[in-house]
């Protein structure tokens, strides 16, 4: 059975990614910001599926240390984590550049960029330390260089995340793969 991390999966595509994996028959840590919401989701899926192979952490990406917990919590619950897949991100309202808040920015940016980024560092440290271990990243608009007006921080963001995943990452002895 594997057992795997998403990041932001209480709602949409990582709720779906949640549920399929478990129909799978693997194990799933569902994480959340929203500590209530995140109870309540893994208490759902739990009575689905077996409170035994579901596990859910608080996590807020934009912190190092929570995303570290995430792993820890994986760990001990599961033993090790076979796929970790990076999902969470928020969207800036869509207006235009002119009008958008500045505050909406870089919650945006960290959460799609340095959420990203922390994820994959925990993930990829903890599997050389396991042994293996897969690492996959959720694309969103703007990835293809798609543009819409009024979403220029998000799209700027998931272009990010292209970026980010198409560079080549070493492996358990610092080769790139």
């Amino acid at each position: 059975m594997k057992a795997v991390v998403i990041t932001g999966s209480t709602k949409g595509i990582g709720l779906g990614l949640a549920r399929e994996f478990l129909k799978r028959d693997c194990s799933v840590a569902i994480s959340s910001r929203s500590k209530p919401k995140l109870e309540q989701v893994v208490a759902d899926v739990g009575n689905e599926f077996g409170a035994g192979r579901v596990a859910g952490q608080s996590c807020d990406v934009t912190d190092s240390g929570q995303v570290q917990a995430l792993w820890d919590a994986a760990i001990k619950r599961f033993g090790r984590v076979d796929i970790w897949i990076n999902n969470a991100g928020i969207a800036n309202t869509m207006q235009s550049l002119l009008e958008l808040d500045l505050n909406e920015v870089a919650p945006v940016v960290n959460t799609n960029v340095t959420g990203l980024i922390y994820g994959s560092m925990i993930a990829l440290r903890g599997m050389t330390r396991q042994g293996g271990g897969q690492i996959y990243n959720v694309y969103g608009h703007g990835f293809n260089d798609n543009k819409v007006s009024g979403l220029h921080i998000y799209g700027t963001t998931k272009r990010e995340v292209r970026y980010f995943s198409e560079v080549r990452m070493p492996d358990a002895e610092g080769t790139p793969v």
